[in-house]
């Protein structure tokens, strides 16, 4: 995201465009440059004096040779005036100019801060009323521009969190290429998920694009919308609800029924925005429609940041179990977009945690060890802790999803694929038998404990081990007593799981922390013995 030259701020009246550019200098180190003050100091009168004496197009005028001599300049964070950017080209220069961010503020939130000073604000009057009006005209006039923006920040609440958001808008991404089994690219970026609108746009040219949005992501998802509309992509918000009860046949047929209402073919494009569920959900439709369209992830999950969005298996559920029904289709690109956390709640962070575990215990002993010296800064949602143990796991996925792309990877092989199903048939069976109403995440936490526990009776798994693996996840704050768990019901529905080859389960099995194995092991077996885990061992406390 970051690129050479100015910082600039674009937005509405009242967003907050000053106040920004003084606390982002402070915090880069940069010298600011504030247009309407630039304005003021020439004419040697208040911008708001300038607006009552002269016409708006006299005011453009003026505005646009002071802009020029700004961007003339050493690079600066630069706060331009509400309407800059809509006249004279303005955006086209600002662009050119370096790095523009759009400050987005609700309309209710707008008019409370423009009441304030109302008399520096001529033109949009002077009543709440009257205020609100003009804003919205002017918002609905406006947006088109300001969409077009390298990037959008959430300029509500405290202007030391506005600037906080802006920094990490501007930073440079982490890219990892990540090759066509895998996908292509994968990338984490410090800032919103609308921040991806350039990306997105470079692969879409010539597509419409269908965005898929869970529910409760909404409010990232409609400035994307109006961002790739204004870089002339055709789009068409979908909404579904979220969690793992959304993947279903019959909201899998309502989204083809949605394609098909759309018209989209084979050259177009679905966007999926949410968490794993919604990835999983969108990328089958994608898979499946017309035998196979492109689609793009904005996972908006630690979860399935991790795990979900990478490598390619889409799939939904079936009353029998979890992930029947699916397809290998990976995703052109993955972008995850970090300040989609900041709203995720504690619970389900976790869960995500869980799954970066998984990858480690599977295959990376020193992950696993600088992980638990960070447990507490992940409990705590730390994000620079969160970043780092975020990057090793996506790094380890790919790795391993280049080598076996469709999970045909023997029990010999060192990157089989099927080894990151550690912890899954015992979770997948907990899920399946709670109707998926137990997050993803808490339940693969308490596969790895259930999985390890059996792997220390039947496997070889060494005591200290196991004890590591259920310590650890309960430092990372994840229920680790699974023994409660292992009903008649879940062991049931584990022998059902999808890795059954001719009554055996294909499973990964824990040999030392950082190093799974695989194995098959005849289903009947694997729950007498997981019933005999359970007995003999105390359960985990959180």
């Amino acid at each position: 995201m970051a690129r050479d030259g100015h910082i600039i701020l674009v937005g509405m009246p009242g967003s907050g465009k000053t106040t920004a550019a003084r606390g982002l200098g402070r915090a880069l180190g940069r010298p600011v440059a504030d247009l309407d003050e630039a304005l003021a100091a020439q004419a040697q009168v208040t911008v708001a004096d300038l607006l009552r004496r002269e016409s708006e197009e006299a005011f453009r005028q003026r505005e646009a040779a002071a802009l020029d001599r700004i961007l003339e300049g050493p690079p600066a964070v630069v706060a331009t005036g509400g309407g800059t950017a809509s006249f004279h080209q303005g955006m086209d220069k600002l662009l050119r100019a370096g790095t523009v961010v759009w400050l987005d503020v609700s309309v209710a939130a707008l008019a409370e801060r423009v009441l304030k000073d109302a008399a520096d604000r001529p033109l949009l009057g002077d009543s709440r009323t009257d205020v609100e009006r003009n804003l919205r005209t002017l918002a609905q006039a406006r947006i088109s521009t300001y969409a077009r923006a390298h990037t959008r920040v959430d300029a509500s609440g405290a202007p030391s969190q506005v600037v906080e958001r802006i920094a990490a808008a501007v930073q440079s991404p982490w890219i990892l290429e990540v090759g066509a089994a895998a996908g292509n690219r994968v990338t984490v970026h410090p800032g919103e998920p609308a921040g991806a609108a350039d990306a997105i746009a470079a692969l879409c040219q010539g597509a419409q694009v269908a965005l898929v949005i869970d529910r409760a992501v909404s409010a990232w998802a409609a400035p994307l919308e109006a961002q790739l509309q204004a870089r002339g992509l055709p789009t068409h918000a979908i909404t579904v609800g979220g969690g793992e009860r959304v993947k279903t046949p019959r909201v899998l047929g309502q989204l083809w029924t949605e394609f098909a209402r759309l018209g989209l073919g084979r050259r177009d494009v679905v966007v999926a925005i949410g968490g794993g569920a919604t990835t999983d959900l969108a990328g089958l439709a994608a898979a499946t429609w017309q035998r196979g369209v492109r689609w793009i992830a904005l996972p908006t999950t630690l979860l399935a940041m991790a795990d979900a969005s990478v490598g390619g298996k889409t799939a939904i559920d079936l009353p029998a179990g979890k992930n029947l029904v699916g397809a290998f289709h990976p995703a052109e690109l993955v972008w995850c977009g970090l300040r989609a956390l900041d709203t995720l709640p504690v619970r389900h962070h976790r869960g995500g945690l869980a799954e970066i575990a998984k990858i480690f215990l599977a295959f990376d002993a020193d992950a696993w060890t600088l992980m638990m010296r960070d447990g507490k800064a992940l409990r705590g949602r730390d994000p620079t802790a969160t970043l780092r143990h975020l990057r090793a796991a996506i790094a380890w996925k790919a790795k391993v999803v280049a080598a076996d792309p469709r999970e045909m990877g023997g029990r010999d092989d060192p990157l089989a694929r099927a080894k990151l199903n550690l912890g899954h048939t015992f979770g997948h069976a907990v899920e399946a038998a709670r109707q998926f109403g137990l997050p993803h995440g808490e339940a693969v936490g308490l596969g790895l404990c259930a999985e390890a526990a059996w792997a220390q009776r039947h496997a070889g798994l060494a005591a200290d081990d196991c004890t590591q693996v259920v310590s650890g996840l309960r430092e990372l704050g994840l229920n680790t007593a699974w023994q409660p768990y292992a009903t008649a019901d879940t062991l049931q529905r584990s022998r059902a799981d999808k890795k059954l080859r001719g009554g055996q389960l294909r499973l990964p099995v824990l040999v030392r922390v950082g190093n799974a194995t695989l194995a098959d092991v005849d289903r009947d077996v694997w729950q007498a013995q997981l019933t005999q885990a359970a007995a003999s061992s105390a359960p985990g406390r959180m």
